[in-house]
């Protein structure tokens, strides 16, 4: 690890919360490029930073891995040595479109390009572009449904629970949660 991005590291270790760290990234210029309203939840700087361009209101889970290198080819080269393989790394740029989310435990392979308004689901392994208006899902991801649809349906079925701010759900809200939850799974056992 160098030591300008150990340091970098460190710093974004320091940081506390994602739009600070994603303030952080973009004042230093550490990626290869950064839009407005991102936010940058990996508190460790990735391998070749300047490989990967985050465009307007991304948000990065903290578990997520965005990797623009490889090492299979190094790999290959030493376990089979008389193949004549050339060892080494293989890089690749990433470019993340306009209004994504990826969630946790995702991994963004290098050479791949995600298109606006998508969301990457928990633990899905991105290997090739991700089309526009889409989401994501599995090992290797596939598209399992269209972002404008599910933003329909978060809006239509969210109308009327109430935002709370650090996590504290009052007791008759948490009970008037759970009689709706009951209702709706005895209905459906019928």
């Amino acid at each position: 690890m160098t030591f300008k991005r150990m340091y970098h590291s460190v710093r974004m270790l320091l940081s506390r919360g994602d739009y600070r760290k994603a303030k952080y990234l973009k004042k230093h210029n550490l990626l290869g490029g950064m839009g407005d309203n991102c936010k940058w939840g990996p508190w460790l700087l990735p391998l070749y930073p300047e490989l990967i361009v985050l465009h307007n209101n991304v948000c990065v889970h903290k578990t997520c891995h965005i990797l623009t290198h490889d090492m299979i080819d190094a790999f290959l080269k030493r376990a089979m040595p008389d193949a004549g393989l050339v060892s080494g790394e293989s890089l690749g740029p990433v470019e993340i479109g306009d209004n994504v989310y990826i969630s946790m435990d995702a991994v963004i392979m290098p050479n791949v390009s995600i298109g606006n308004n998508c969301i990457i689901s928990a633990g899905a392994v991105v290997t090739s572009d991700v089309p526009e208006n889409s989401i994501v899902a599995g090992n290797p991801a596939k598209v399992v449904g269209r972002f404008d649809t599910y933003a329909a349906f978060r809006k239509m079925f969210n109308k009327n629970n109430p935002v709370f701010r650090n996590q504290y759900l009052p007791p008759e809200i948490a009970e008037e949660a759970w009689e709706r939850f009951r209702k709706k799974h005895n209905r459906a056992k019928k």
